[in-house]
């Protein structure tokens, strides 16, 4: 009997290296679908979103809270606005108190990319630039505008954009210096009830956009379009 059990064992044994063989051996797949936590990790590589990349996302209330220096947290209970931490230990209620906000107050450099405007006496001017704001007022930040970051980002464009038309185009280079001035007084004007304040805003570069300017863009386009 025993001699019989070894034998079916050995058998059993064989067809399975048999079978083992025949899997190792078989060619892959073409296309193997990508790994579900290799693509979640891939997820987090991807650029984010340019009206929220600069807010900070609030952790969860675990009872107990460290703020660090240079920040700030807005507090809200039961929905309404309770208190504003700052540096330093805190302890606050599990769902009851709910942490809405966090802000840094370091100054942050926000940058625009390319834009368009067009002078006084209609010359298309292209810009780019980049502006240095600070948290003054969390709480104004908090509740004054939705995405305050972002919303200055283009509010400096449009102030940007409206400066330049009030100038004629042969005098854009000459009045560079005034024109960064009164961009920045004019953005701290509508900023302040943002509970934000400009230090500078620095336009990069000017340029004039001209036909030249246009032919030689269509000229190094390999399609002959416009880019």
């Amino acid at each position: 009997m025993n001699f019989l059990r070894q034998n079916s064992v050995n058998k059993l044994r064989s067809l399975a290296q048999i079978g083992s063989r025949a899997i190792t051996t078989a060619p892959p797949p073409a296309h193997q679908p990508a790994h579900p936590v290799a693509t979640a990790i891939r997820l987090t590589d991807q650029p984010a979103d340019p009206i929220t990349r600069y807010d900070i996302s609030p952790p969860v209330n675990w009872g107990y809270l460290t703020v660090s220096d240079m920040n700030t947290c807005i507090i809200e209970r039961f929905g309404k606005y309770a208190k504003t931490l700052t540096k330093g230990a805190h302890y606050l209620i599990p769902f009851v108190d709910r942490i809405a906000y966090v802000h840094s107050l370091k100054e942050q450099a926000l940058d625009f990319p390319y834009q368009h405007a067009i002078t006084k006496d209609n010359v298309l001017i292209v810009f780019d630039g980049i502006m240095y704001v600070k948290i003054v007022d969390p709480l104004l930040a908090s509740y004054g505008v939705l995405n305050p970051l972002n919303s200055a980002i283009q509010l400096a464009i449009v102030v940007v954009q409206s400066e330049i038309g009030k100038i004629v185009g042969k005098n854009i280079y000459v009045e560079y210096s005034t024109l960064q001035e009164k961009t920045t007084i004019s953005i701290n004007k509508v900023i302040k009830d943002w509970g934000l304040e400009c230090i500078r805003c620095q336009i990069m570069s000017m340029e004039e956009v001209t036909m030249e300017t246009e032919a030689g863009k269509v000229l190094s386009d390999g399609n002959g379009l416009l880019v």
